[in-house]
C-alpha cells in the first residue's frame, strides 16, 4: 500500500466543517482535489458529510482517537495564563 501526502485548508463554524485536500505530488487518478463538508458531532469526536471529488461524490465519516482528545484535553487543562497580565 502507498501512502500519499496531501495538504489539507478549510474551515470550522460552530459544528459545520467544511475543507478540501489537495495531495502532494499525485501519483496519476489523484490530480484533483477533494471537498468535504460535514457536521462535527456535539462531543468533538466525529465529523460526519459529504465529499465531492470530480463528477463523483459520497459520504464519509471520521472518528477521533479517544487517546488524541485526552491528551489535548490534558494540554488545555495545563495551560495557564502568565501572571500579571491583563484580562
Amino acid at each position: 500500500m502507498q501512502t500519499i501526502g496531501a495538504r489539507i485548508s478549510g474551515h470550522r463554524s460552530a459544528r459545520s466543517v467544511d475543507f478540501t485536500k489537495i495531495y502532494i505530488d499525485p501519483p496519476q487518478g489523484y490530480e484533483n482535489p477533494v471537498d468535504y463538508v460535514g457536521q462535527m458531532s456535539p462531543d468533538g469526536m466525529t465529523v460526519a458529510g459529504m465529499w465531492g471529488l470530480a463528477d463523483m461524490n459520497g459520504t464519509f465519516e471520521m472518528h477521533r482517537e479517544e487517546s488524541v482528545a485526552e491528551r489535548e484535553e490534558a494540554e488545555t487543562a495545563e495551560t495557564v495564563p502568565a501572571s500579571g497580565m491583563p484580562f
